[in-house]
C-alpha cells in the first residue's frame, strides 16, 4: 500500500475533504493532493500527521498480505479499465490473504474502510468477504462493513462473463446472502 492510498483511505473513511483534513493536520490541500495522487513521497512524519488528522494511527502488523483498503483501489482501477477478470482475481487474492491470517492480524487486514470501487456490487462483495472471514473467528466486524450502503437491494450473481450462474441459496455463505451477493461457497476455498 502506498502512502497516498493510506492517507486517502483514512480521509475518506472519516468523510473529510482534502481541505478539511489539511486544516486538521496542518497541511495544505495541494500537498495532500500530491500525496494522495502518489505524486510525492512524503516523510513518515507527514504521513503520521495526516493520519492523526483523520483520527487514525499507523500500526505495524506482522504480515506481508494486503488488506481490504489496499485491494479496493486496485479493483476500482481494473473495473475502470474494463478488466473485470482481473478485479475478480484481486478479490480472490483478498480472500486468500484473509484466510491465511488469524486473530488480530486477520482483523487488522479488515479494519480500515476501503474506498469505493465505484461499483455497489463490488463494494458489497468486499464487505461480505470481510464479514465472512471475521465471523468465522468470532471477531468483531468493522462498522464500515455493516453500513447500509454495503448491502444490495437486488441480488447480484458474483462472477465474470456469461457463465456466471447463480448458486443454490444454501451454498451461499451467510454474510454474502444477507448482502444479496450470490457467490458459491467453493469460490472462497483456497487452492
Amino acid at each position: 500500500m502506498t502512502a497516498g492510498t493510506l492517507v486517502r483511505s483514512a480521509r475518506k473513511s472519516r468523510r473529510l475533504t482534502q481541505a478539511n483534513l489539511g486544516r486538521r493536520a496542518h497541511l495544505t490541500q495541494s500537498h495532500l493532493s500530491l500525496i494522495e495522487g502518489d505524486r510525492q513521497n512524503p516523510s513518515f512524519e507527514t504521513v503520521e500527521r495526516a493520519l492523526r488528522g483523520a483520527g487514525h494511527r499507523l500500526v505495524a502488523v506482522p504480515t506481508l498480505r494486503d488488506d481490504a483498503a489496499a485491494i479496493a483501489p486496485e479493483i476500482r482501477a481494473d473495473l475502470g479499465f474494463g478488466r473485470p477478470e482481473r478485479a475478480l482475481r484481486r478479490f480472490i487474492q483478498l480472500n486468500d490473504d484473509l484466510s491465511a491470517e488469524h486473530g488480530a492480524i486477520r482483523f487488522a487486514l479488515a479494519i480500515t474502510e476501503p474506498e469505493s470501487t465505484g461499483s455497489k456490487q463490488w463494494d458489497a462483495a468486499i464487505a461480505a468477504l470481510v464479514a465472512h472471514h471475521l465471523a468465522a473467528e468470532h471477531l468483531p466486524v468493522p462498522q464500515w462493513a455493516t453500513h447500509p450502503s454495503r448491502f444490495l437491494k437486488r441480488a447480484w450473481v458474483f462472477g465474470v462473463g456469461p457463465y456466471a450462474l447463480p448458486p443454490e441459496p444454501d451454498r451461499v455463505p451467510a454474510a454474502f446472502l444477507e448482502r444479496r451477493i450470490l457467490i458459491d461457497q467453493d469460490t472462497l476455498r483456497s487452492v
